[in-house]
């Protein structure tokens, strides 16, 4: 009769959960990708069909996004309450001798990230401090590349934490489906093609006529 060791079942129980949150965050940055990443052609098709809805979603997008990598690195605990952060998982891995210097590695690497964007959710997204509102400063400025470091670093971290636990890897980097935004996108381009080169003299010309 196999008993599985009880430390490890509550490990996996709350690792499951853990990826459920980390590939959350992954189908966001997705989408953010796909509508704010695909190049000139996509940005003026988002522009000709609503500027101001897509302009206020690219801001939401990333604000949640800033929240959610917050939120899976924040401390192992608060107060008496256990959090369900990368933290939290590696507490528990050292306690059962499940945490390796790989593990340890990579998550440094995501903890460093967080420090460059922890000022904008301390001061604009949880919070709003009012001087930083006030003086209109952007605290979540950085290069792409460290973005797309963060997430290749959490898919190795969940990686390695779903192999020492005994549940194996999962690749998560995609999550297209039906319905999602590359078919919005897709649909977008049929119902309002963009207009071609004669088109767009033709009304220059029909506007310069009328303000004669």
């Amino acid at each position: 009769m196999n008993i599985e060791d009880p430390e490890i079942a509550a490990l996996r129980e709350k690792f499951v959960h853990f990826r459920e949150e980390c590939i959350w965050l992954t189908n966001c940055y997705n989408l953010y990708k796909t509508l704010y990443e695909g190049g000139p052609e996509t940005d003026a098709l988002l522009h000709r069909v609503a500027p101001a809805l897509f302009l206020d979603l690219n801001r939401i997008v990333i604000d949640h996004i800033l929240l959610q990598i917050c939120k899976i690195t924040d401390p192992a605990q608060t107060g008496a309450q256990q959090n369900l952060t990368l933290a939290n998982l590696n507490k528990h891995l050292q306690a059962i001798n499940l945490y390796s210097s790989e593990i340890e590695l990579v998550s440094d690497k995501l903890s460093a990230y967080r420090e460059v964007i922890k000022p904008a959710r301390n001061k604009l997204i949880s919070h709003l401090d009012w001087k930083t509102v006030r003086d209109g400063q952007s605290l979540a400025a950085h290069a792409a590349e460290e973005v797309s470091h963060f997430f290749a670093g959490l898919f190795r971290y969940t990686d390695l934490v779903g192999e020492a636990c005994g549940i194996g890897p999962l690749d998560y980097r995609v999550s297209a489906c039906a319905g999602d935004a590359i078919d919005l996108l897709r649909f977008l381009r049929q119902a309002t093609p963009a207009p071609t080169p004669t088109a767009h003299r033709e009304r220059s010309e029909e506007h310069t006529s009328e303000l004669q």
